[in-house]
């Protein structure tokens, strides 16, 4: 069933994203000037998660029907693939968590960082996260699942790496991530193969394809890849380390993280897939062994800690291992487990994180060796420690208790192999006791016992801030004493029924009798006292006597192989673009003659056969005059010792190719030509300024001095290059159909569809508009990275020369390079400007119906600009033209998105076009259309103008950078 509303909650929360991120940045957060709190804050944002979570609470009686709810938006309808949404019982038990977990996150973190103004970050951050996650377990695409599955891993480096400062904190987080990216690269792979088998992307449509899948000669890759992207992502052995590593993260993302949100993505993925997938030996036998050990040496290794969080995080890597283990089960009593299991866990293990972190905050400390006595300072967290640590411990009556004995449950079920089912049975009651012993290390080191150091200036939290963790603990007491919720019942039903397959019936009852489970389970509570009372010796002996289990390690170990295998490929990318250009070129050589199999001297004759030369007049002339001027200046360009001359030559060259477009006819090509091959002259002559005289001549004498084997080396790269490309472009042009596919559909639609007397302007900003888009951002990208990459260098240098004073328009002008510039050149610098302009906006204004665009309006205004600086120099010309330090690029991108948009709403299609006039009824110029291809022309141009800016902005600072002695002439 089609239902749009399932889109809101996405527009909720990444909203908030932006409210958060906009507060901050507008300076409403400051400490102590009476504005906006951090606390008042999270409590508006926390509306959003709290809005979502209503709104997929009245799902839950259309979802408990057996309805499957669908919203989608077009996205490559050529692909068959839309951004899609699937809301079933499994998804919405998930989002369910997500949002309502989520909401008292964010109210907890309002607290937690109230004397942190700076924290609008992670409040954005957070929001961010929730998302990724939310729209990972709702999408209905596997493109879409793993676009936020990547997104989930990228905001939870942010999260983790919050406190960037601290080593730990970019350790833990790069850690995470090289792990969880690398399962990342596995997911697009696995998921791949899978769209290839089932021939779909949908979910819903892959869902019903199990057979095929299972059939399939790579059912075991496609198996393998999206386990890897699992096992990693929910922290499983061997790739559990990164879990603990993450431990760095602020304590309410830690919560959120363990209880709700990224460590469940692998459990989602591989619960979603069981009903396709499962049923295999393969995956009984993958899932239960690797979900086993997980589960054993989480508990094992939690035992161990002192810290409370990293004590917590490894239960969760055992609980974790628990859930694997069941998902590799094909009994309906596991996939009740696991769904039980699922929610138990993220409410105690909420409110357990929530309670370390008041802890931390109220007392300064997590370490279990200074804490202890805290009961009497904080006795409502002590409470609640008492009630999620029973959950967690699995006693009753406790929702905690229903998790461990469906486990138990499932670890005697009669459909396992005997040898099996008692090595399950005996390491979930080891598994059980040790998360007992936890649990009492926990509640009892902290709360009782001897007063530890910090019990000082230890004090209860804000009873608002106890919320957050006071409502998942009363849901684990209440769920397991009250009588039993009947929705609650029958959406754990319908979510363990999709991930297993089939219908499964749960209750939530505590009491089933006296059977095997309930004594495994006495069993484990006996075993798990006794491991508490014996707590200090034992732990004595895990870290004196014990094997070391960890595996960080071998982590360590596979760093230092990837930075061996960099050094030795550092050998040939040694930084010399002289070797890099030699061997593409040598390498596109050796692979035309690989690929022609040794025709290639026939192909050369073939092409010799059906090339023919005719003389048909002046304009002929002209091509030849235009060919040897290009070429000759090409040598010049290579032969002149003087680098300025160099580059003026390089200059003619590329006008002289201008011209013979002119000559084609393609007069929109060759302006497009003349005017980026002036800019590029002007951009190489400013770059001469930032390299050191010294290195300029070291340069020249690489080139012009070299030995004679390097000239032979020289010349027959370049004469081999040249004879090969001239080769298959002579052969492409003999060879080629004559008669274009394309052009009489150009030629037919262009002026009905577009508006457009100009073709090729149509093409480019109408049929190819999304195109032009992509390398109008990648221009702009290109602009900010030499801005980035040279802001630093001019820095230094401006440091050395002086700081610079804005100068007033009454002094007399210098000019970049500090000469003093006449009045006649100053007259014909401040009228360019405006002139270039005017020809600009004529360039955008009447591209449709004449040769030009808005990307040569941008540079010939950007050349105006460049003439300024040249001129003036760069304070005065900054001081003359304020308007330039407007963020030009980003208003281009948006003007972009706008008239994209403005087609999508009104046409129904992103970049379709719009012709606004005609809406209007506007008196416009004959050849001026007012449409959304105007408003893309200028939005390249304003684009355009911003790189290229940011280009002079950086070669033409500081002024005095051409006076220092090593740049002096």
């Amino acid at each position: 069933m089609q239902d749009s509303s399932l889109l809101l909650p996405f527009a909720f929360i990444f909203s908030a994203a932006i409210i958060a991120a906009i507060v901050g940045q507008t300076n409403l957060l400051k400490a102590g000037n009476g504005r906006f709190s951090l606390t008042s804050l999270a409590w508006l944002l926390a509306a959003a998660p709290f809005a979502s979570f209503v709104l997929l609470l009245q799902k839950i009686s259309i979802v408990n029907g057996g309805e499957k709810l669908k919203a989608s938006l077009a996205w490559l309808p050529s692909l068959n693939i839309s951004f899609s949404f699937y809301l079933d019982g499994l998804s919405l038990l998930f989002a369910l968590l997500v949002t309502g977990i989520g909401t008292l996150i964010i109210i907890y973190a309002g607290y937690y960082f109230q004397k942190e103004p700076s924290a609008w970050r992670f409040l954005s951050y957070l929001f961010l996260f929730m998302g990724a996650m939310l729209g990972l377990v709702m999408a209905g695409d596997i493109i879409v699942l793993f676009l936020f599955w990547e997104g989930t891993s990228i905001t939870s480096f942010l999260l983790v790496a919050y406190k960037y400062k601290y080593p730990e904190a970019r350790q833990g987080a790069f850690k995470a991530l090289f792990i969880t990216g690398g399962g990342g690269i596995a997911l697009l792979f696995g998921l791949l193969v899978v769209a290839s088998v089932s021939g779909q992307t949908s979910l819903p449509a892959i869902l019903a394809s199990g057979d095929i899948l299972r059939e399939s000669n790579l059912y075991p890759l496609m198996l393998g890849l999206l386990a890897l992207a699992a096992v990693t992502k929910s922290a499983q052995w061997p790739f559990h380390i990164w879990l603990p590593r993450a431990m760095s993260a602020p304590t309410p993302a830690s919560a959120y993280l363990h209880s709700a949100t990224m460590v469940k993505a692998g459990i989602y993925l591989m619960a979603r897939m069981n009903p396709v997938l499962g049923e295999t030996e393969l995956w009984f036998w993958l899932f239960s062994l690797i979900g086993l050990v997980t589960m054993v040496l989480g508990a094992y290794l939690g035992l161990k800690q002192n810290d409370l969080k990293a004590l917590l995080a490894y239960s969760t890597i055992s609980q974790l291992g628990v859930l694997m283990m069941l998902i590799g089960q094909d009994t309906d009593i596991a996939f009740k487990a696991l769904v039980v299991g699922v929610l138990a866990h993220a409410l105690y293990k909420s409110a357990l994180f929530l309670v370390a972190g008041t802890v931390d905050h109220e007392s300064g400390t997590r370490d279990l060796r200074l804490l202890g006595g805290l009961r009497a300072k904080m006795p409502i967290t002590a409470v609640l420690a008492v009630v999620a640590g029973l959950s967690m411990a699995g006693l009753p009556p406790m929702f905690g208790f229903l998790a461990k004995e469906t486990l138990l449950a499932t670890a005697v079920h009669p459909s396992l192999p005997t040898i099996f089912s008692w090595v399950l049975a005996a390491g979930s009651v080891a598994a059980g006791s040790l998360l007992l012993a936890q649990s009492g290390l926990l509640v009892i080191g902290t709360f009782w016992g001897k007063p530890g150091e910090a019990v000082r200036k230890a004090h209860e939290a804000p009873k608002l801030m106890l919320l957050a963790p006071a409502i998942p603990a009363v849901l684990s007491l209440a769920i397991g004493l009250l009588p039993e919720p009947e929705i609650l019942a029958t959406l754990l039903a319908k979510a363990a029924g999709a991930a297993f397959g089939g219908e499964v019936k749960v209750s939530l009852a505590l009491w089933t009798g006296l059977n095997v489970p309930l004594l495994l389970s006495a069993i484990a509570i006996s075993l798990g006292a006794g491991i508490f009372y014996f707590r200090h010796a034992i732990r004595q002996w895990q870290d004196s006597f014990a094997p070391q289990l960890d595996l960080n390690r071998g982590f360590a170990a596979t760093l230092r192989s990837i930075d061996w295998l960099a050094n030795q490929v550092t050998r040939l990318q040694n930084g010399r673009l002289r070797l890099y250009l030699a061997a593409i070129i040598l390498g596109m050589v050796g692979l035309v003659l690989l690929f022609t199999q040794g025709q290639f001297s026939q192909l050369l004759l073939t092409v010799q056969d059906d090339v023919q030369f005719s003389w048909t007049g002046s304009q002929d002339f002209l091509r030849l005059v235009a060919i040897l001027v290009a070429v000759g200046a090409a040598i010049a360009s290579v032969l002149l010792k003087r680098d300025f001359a160099a580059i003026v030559a390089l200059g003619a060259s590329g006008l002289s190719i201008a011209v013979l477009m002119v000559l084609e006819p393609a007069p929109d090509v060759a302006l497009v030509q003349v005017v980026v091959d002036i800019l590029s002259v002007v951009i190489l002559v400013l770059a001469l300024r930032l390299l050191p005289r010294k290195q300029r001549h070291n340069a020249v004498a690489l080139n012009v001095q070299g030995g004679n084997l390097g000239k032979i080396r020289d010349i027959f790269i370049a004469a081999s290059s040249g004879l090969v490309v001239t080769v298959i472009t002579l052969f492409a042009l003999t060879s080629r159909e004559r008669e274009s596919v394309v052009t009489p559909f150009f030629m037919e639609n262009a002026k009905p569809l577009t508006a457009a007397k100009d073709v090729v302007g149509a093409i480019i900003v109408d049929f190819r508009a999304l195109d032009t888009m992509i390398e109008i951002a990648v221009f702009s990208m290109a602009g900010l990275g030499m801005f980035t990459l040279l802001r630093q260098a001019t820095k230094i240098v401006g440091e050395k020369v002086g700081e610079e004073r804005p100068l007033s328009s009454n002094l007399p002008s210098f000019g970049i390079f500090g000469l003093r510039t006449s009045v006649f050149v100053q007259a014909l610098a401040r009228i360019s400007l405006p002139l270039a302009i005017v020809v600009g906006a004529t360039h955008m204004m009447y591209g449709h119906d004449q040769p030009g665009d808005g990307f040569t309006a941008g540079v010939i205004i950007s050349l105006a600009i460049a003439f300024a600086y040249v001129v003036f120099g760069y304070a005065e010309t900054r001081e003359r033209y304020k308007w330039l330090s407007t963020p030009l690029i980003a208003s281009g991108i948006f003007l972009l998105l706008l008239a994209g948009g403005s087609g999508w709403l009104l046409n129904g299609t992103f970049l379709s076009t719009v012709d606004y006039g005609a809406l209007l009824n506007l008196p416009l110029p004959t050849g001026f259309n007012l449409s959304s291809s105007f408003l893309f022309e200028v939005a390249i141009c304003l684009s355009v103008l911003g790189s290229v800016f940011f280009m002079l902005n950086t070669l033409g600072h500081p002024e005095g950078l051409a006076q220092t002695p090593e740049n002096s002439r």
